[in-house]
């Protein structure tokens, strides 16, 4: 059913997903709704430059979600659509984000997340990544890091 293969994120309709991962964000983080002009504005603030692989879920086809992955095993901007969660595609994800990361000879996955977001953070665990104390120079969120050993 999902396929996951290396795009570009401006491939229109991965573009049209990866805005509305930005705007569920907004939703979610700062609980109020958006509107186009600001998620151009995130993503002028927040490019993807400098992935080491930029993954694309396909279901019959069709974008349902994306992860990127640094050269340095850090995962990003993971997004799987509303309508297709719950059905493994998550998980095909990550397969693709390791599989891309041994290739690559990378040591581990790992991210950082919030730490209100229990659903993430028990997926994470379900899919064997454990959690460690943030690095001092960590990001925004320096409150839940997640790694798993490859």
């Amino acid at each position: 059913m999902w396929t996951v293969s290396p795009e570009s994120e401006h491939v229109p309709d991965v573009h049209a997903l990866v805005r509305d991962y930005f705007a569920e964000l907004t939703v979610r983080y700062f609980r109020r709704p958006t509107d186009e002009a600001e998620i151009d504005l995130t993503l002028e603030e927040f490019p993807a430059n400098g992935l080491g692989v930029f993954l694309v879920l396909r279901a019959a086809g069709v974008a349902a979600g994306h992860l990127g992955v640094y050269p340095t095993g850090e995962l990003t901007r993971f997004y799987v659509a509303p309508e297709h969660r719950r059905g493994g595609g998550a998980r095909a994800l990550l397969t693709a984000a390791e599989t891309w990361a041994r290739t690559q000879q990378l040591p581990r996955l790992f991210l950082d997340t919030r730490h209100d977001l229990v659903e993430a953070r028990s997926f994470y665990a379900s899919c064997g990544f454990t959690e460690f104390p943030p690095p001092a120079t960590s990001g925004q969120f320096q409150d839940h890091w997640f790694e798993k050993p490859l």
